[in-house]
């Protein structure tokens, strides 16, 4: 198992990230909901294998990407559909569209399996880009264990706020999935976003609330929790939005 450890560097890391990041890794080796660990690990590789893909870089560069045509340079381990999937979500995500994801459902894409994909790819962006920070190479990737998904869908979920299902706060209440919002009762969007697979919500915010700021943090602006303060960590956070074409 990779160790993440930041002991030796000049800047001191704080004890909860370094924690954080290593409970990431962990869950990344660990079956999933509807992913296997080997799937898992494989679906992070190629995360990192799509920064060096001509194709996507070509696309990248057009005005649109459906104008260039051609095949991903991946890895060989997944699907093309996966790999498809994972290119564009990695490479381009401000311009994915409803008609793309239609495309990939069209094609065979499971729906499940897209969400916790998508929690794969966000979890080791988020390490990658905190030790590239850091002029640190990336973490080696952990090797898979052994065991089948859960695949347990919440029985709530609908397709009100999405291109794919989401179980709202009010949904969960009564259900095995309730815990998923405990002490976030209008939980916004973006903690929405993943509730399809209730696991890649709550692995990917043990990092945001370690990396970032906890939710009571966020409001208290009496407070400062971090080296930096609120203004100072939003004009980053905007910044960093502004790159990426996050819309929201």
């Amino acid at each position: 198992m990779t160790e993440i450890n930041y002991q030796d560097l000049a800047w001191p890391v704080r004890d909860d990230i370094t924690a954080a990041q290593a409970r990431t890794w962990e869950k990344l080796a660990r079956p999933g909901t509807w992913l296997t660990g080997a799937e898992r690990i494989a679906i992070a590789a190629e995360a990192r294998n799509a920064l060096d893909c001509r194709l996507c870089q070509e696309r990248k560069d057009a005005l649109s990407p459906q104008a260039v045509q051609g095949e991903h340079d991946h890895l060989g381990q997944l699907s093309d559909l996966e790999v498809e999937q994972i290119h564009r979500i990695r490479t381009d995500p401000g311009r994915l569209s409803r008609s793309w994801f239609q495309g990939l459902a069209d094609n065979g894409m499971v729906e499940e399996r897209y969400v916790e994909t998508v929690g794969v790819i966000a979890n080791v962006v988020a390490v990658d880009t905190f030790t590239k920070g850091l002029g640190l190479d990336p973490w080696p990737l952990p090797a898979p264990q052994l065991g089948e998904p859960t695949r347990q869908r919440p029985a709530a979920a609908s397709r009100k706020l999405a291109w794919v299902h989401t179980l709202a706060p009010q949904d969960a209440i009564g259900t095995a999935d309730e815990d998923l919002y405990a002490g976030r009762p209008t939980a916004a969007h973006i903690y929405q976003a993943m509730s399809l697979v209730p696991s890649a919500v709550k692995g990917f915010f043990d990092l945001v609330v370690n990396q970032y700021l906890p939710p009571q943090a966020m409001m208290d602006f009496d407070n400062e929790y971090r080296a930096i303060n609120h203004a100072q960590i939003e004009l980053v956070a905007g910044r960093v939005s502004a790159l990426n074409q996050c819309v929201y």
